[in-house]
């Protein structure tokens, strides 16, 4: 196993990869550098921290993101990527480590993951042209301690079939233009002691089953705090949602077979829990609320 460094002994990150083998490390120093694409296993690659490594100017060589990982068990962190057309980070492999990162006024996604079994850590998504975060596929990945702020769409995304068993921990989204947490057709993702603050919405849940939403504190949204539709089979226990503009919860007549518990609802401007069409196959128990529609689903 071998350290490479750069700009010291090789002037770009690539150079420094195409000369790696499995198992090398490569330290960024400070400055700032082109993109890259990690195409060799087991690399380590860390800079001297956010803000003083930073990835900008020339994308990855073989896209228009800044840094693309497709070799399994990459470590990548301490770094900003900044200002590239696409995404700021895509993960195309498996069993990999984001730490440490900002990724910032990026084109499309600050971070994209694609792949199984990664995890990203302490990671700062900001002024994305679209969202924080996305898992547009990918299933086991954990999403643990990272801010998304001030995201043009969602600070993040769980979407299409693909994105499935993902577990998306003490996160915090706030003010991002559209959603702080949007999981789309997607299948059994956990969103447990997540924050979100000051979003459009708070969480949205669409076309999506066996999600759980657990010990979450979503406040102050512009609309909603947690809306649900065309959903089934999911949980939302235990959440803290206060001072939402419109529902604390608002869930369609198209959600169906879910359960609804020990949720504690406050000061939002229409109904604290909006059932719309009814209980109907749901079960409600136990939330702590002032007002529903229809009335009875607060103790």
């Amino acid at each position: 196993m071998t350290l490479r460094i750069v700009p010291t002994e090789f002037t770009t990150v690539q150079g420094a990869i195409n000369a790696s083998s499995a198992g090398d490390s490569i330290q960024i120093l400070a400055g700032t550098f082109d993109g890259f694409n990690v195409d060799v296993e087991r690399l380590k690659i860390f800079g001297c921290g956010i803000g003083k490594t930073i990835i900008a100017g020339n994308p990855s060589p073989v896209s228009t993101n800044g840094i693309d990982v497709n070799a399994d068990q990459t470590i990548l962190k301490e770094l900003t990527v900044q200002g590239f057309e696409t995404n700021g980070i895509a993960v195309l492999s498996n069993n990999n480590m984001l730490k440490q990162i900002e990724s910032t006024l990026n084109g499309d996604d600050g971070v994209e993951i694609n792949g199984n079994n990664n995890l990203v850590i302490d990671t700062i998504t900001t002024f994305n042209r679209s969202n924080g975060l996305d898992i547009p596929s990918g299933q086991h990945n954990c999403i643990l301690r990272n801010e998304s702020q001030h995201n043009f769409q969602n600070g993040y995304l769980l979407a299409q079939l693909g994105a499935e068993n993902n577990t998306l921990i003490n996160n915090l989204s706030k003010e991002n233009n559209s959603n702080g947490f949007f999981v789309n057709l997607s299948s059994s993702n956990i969103l447990l002691e997540n924050t979100s603050i000051k979003n459009n919405l708070g969480i949205l849940v669409f076309q999506s089953s066996n999600i759980q939403i657990i010990l979450n504190r979503i406040c102050n949204n512009s609309r909603d705090g947690i809306r649900g539709s065309f959903t089934t089979e999911s949980v939302i226990d235990s959440n803290i949602i206060r001072n939402n503009n419109e529902d604390g919860i608002n869930l369609f007549n198209s959600v169906t077979d879910s359960i609804i518990r020990f949720n504690k609802a406050k000061g939002n401007a229409q109904f604290d829990i909006d059932a719309q069409g009814g209980v109907g196959t749901n079960i409600y128990d136990g939330n702590k609320c002032e007002n529903s529609s229809p009335p009875g689903l607060c103790t």
